[in-house]
């Protein structure tokens, strides 16, 4: 093994035994309570079976999870005994637990090496998971859809593009508000961070508080949000006094769009957003194509089907182009990477689809209360842990080959070692690295991104270099 590359994994090693090592998880079980007499089954056996052993607590039935517990650790358990385990306690310690790998920060000095956003710190990309629990949980996790009868759960979440940290994570019921998170997460903003927010989280005293903190933000801008420019004449009264209702002008927004060409990108760059905020802001207008417009239209007319809805003429009018507003200049962000850069968002939307594809979080029946969140929490701690993995093998693959992994393979091929992952940790740190090098040879061959014509990859719209795998088309 490549000495540095096997110093690099003898790091990471170190880090994921120093929270998840058999003597940390038994400190923690006692801290919480979680353990106060010997017994068979002990802290590490609850991780084993809410993490390490890929088992989905919330749809498994107790007698299957009682088969592949004494199978992988020889605690034998009746399943009504191992359904008392599930416990306040057990949901307190695993927890504790997620929080504990939240609070490291593993490879927190781990960052891509980026050119187009190089006077940048983090890329802060914040959304949210819902799905839906059977109505027995309506009274502590209420759905979305308006109904006390329904039942839902909501997971927010904030990470950094650079480096993988989880930033912010929170569980809650499915009809918490979105805008309300997003003022909560303001707390951890630093200067030199950029936020990418959907509109969901738009709110114009957010942006207010990112600009004061010397960050910055890219903000799609919600379609009855007034724009305005400073009027250069504006009237005044007879001693000179400013009329205050002369000294903006509001822009027509539908006008401004019909004297757009289909695919045509304008900017203003001082431009002031808000009938009361007027808060000064760069904003990007693009036109989208007929088709664009057309399956826009469409899939509005879905969600207002479903949710019962109906929106203005006018709204609909404008929804044939995309409006953005930012406090980055344009010589950090040119006006033609707005877009390019707003659209790293949807990186979290794959982060999402692996939690329910490969983890499955959202597959949960009828079960007591503290069972569901014993679930929730370890598929938590099992996705920070594979996210966290791939980061680091992400970086390294760079580093080392010059190569872009996929996230999508990434996240299905570690998780794939996490039983591998559960003996090497009781075995110790070079056991753990002998299985981290295994894993990084199998990423190398086997993880590549496919790189298509045409379509940027997050390395591509970050300026990052590395040995791409497309191909030029040979001349006939």
């Amino acid at each position: 093994m490549n000495r540095i590359l096997s110093n690099e994994l003898n790091l990471f090693a170190q880090e994921l035994r120093a929270c998840l090592s058999p003597t940390v998880l038994k400190d923690i079980a006692k801290r919480v309570g979680f353990v106060k007499r010997a017994s068979k089954y002990q802290a590490s056996e609850l991780i084993a079976l809410c993490v390490w052993l890929s088992q989905e607590i919330g749809s498994t039935s107790l007698t299957q999870l009682c088969s592949r517990l004494e199978a992988s650790t020889g605690v034998l358990m009746s399943a009504e005994g191992l359904n008392q385990r599930f416990n306040q306690a057990a949901v307190a310690y695993l927890r504790e637990v997620f929080r504990t790998l939240l609070a490291q920060k593993l490879c927190a000095n781990q960052s891509l090496p980026d050119t187009l956003m190089s006077r940048f710190k983090r890329i802060r990309i914040l959304d949210a998971t819902v799905f839906q629990l059977p109505d027995a949980f309506a009274r502590e996790y209420q759905g979305s859809g308006g109904s006390s009868n329904t039942a839902g759960v909501k997971i927010q979440l904030e990470y950094d593009l650079l480096s993988g940290q989880f930033l912010n994570v929170h569980v809650g019921p499915g009809k918490n508000n979105d805008k309300t998170y997003g003022t909560i997460c303001l707390q951890t903003v630093e200067a030199g961070d950029v936020c990418l927010r959907d509109l969901g989280y738009f709110d114009l005293g957010d942006l207010q508080v990112i600009h004061e903190k010397k960050a910055y933000y890219i903000s799609r801008l919600k379609l009855n949000t007034r724009i305005y420019i400073k009027n250069p004449a504006p009237e005044t009264f007879k001693n000179g006094t400013l009329k205050k209702h002369t000294e903006y002008i509001q822009l027509d927004m539908a006008q401004m769009m019909a004297e757009l060409t289909p695919g045509e990108t304008i900017e203003i760059q001082e431009a002031y957003i808000g009938q009361n905020q007027k808060l000064p802001a760069r904003v990007i207008m693009h036109r989208l194509t007929d088709d664009q417009t057309q399956t826009r239209l469409k899939n509005q007319a879905i969600r207002e089907k479903k949710k019962g809805i109906v929106m203005k003429e006018k709204s609909k009018r404008l929804m044939g182009m995309n409006v953005y507003i930012t406090n980055t200049s344009p010589k950090e962000v040119p006006t033609k990477d707005v877009h390019a850069l707003y659209s790293l968002r949807w990186q979290i939307e794959i982060l999402f689809k692996t939690w329910k594809s490969f983890f499955e979080i959202h597959a949960c029946k009828t079960m007591k209360r503290e069972r569901l969140e014993c679930h929730l929490y370890g598929q938590l701690i099992a996705i920070l842990l594979c996210s966290s993995t791939m980061f680091q093998m992400r970086q390294l693959l760079l580093e080392k080959k010059k190569q872009e992994l996929s996230e999508y393979k990434a996240i299905y091929m570690i998780k794939d070692y996490f039983p591998l992952f559960f003996r090497a940790m009781a075995a110790g740190a070079e056991e753990l690295v002998k299985i981290l090098h295994r894993l990084y040879q199998l990423l190398s061959k086997n993880g590549r991104k496919c790189h298509r014509a045409k379509k940027m990859t997050v390395f591509d719209i970050l300026g990052v270099v590395y040995e791409t795998t497309v191909k030029p088309r040979q001349a006939a």
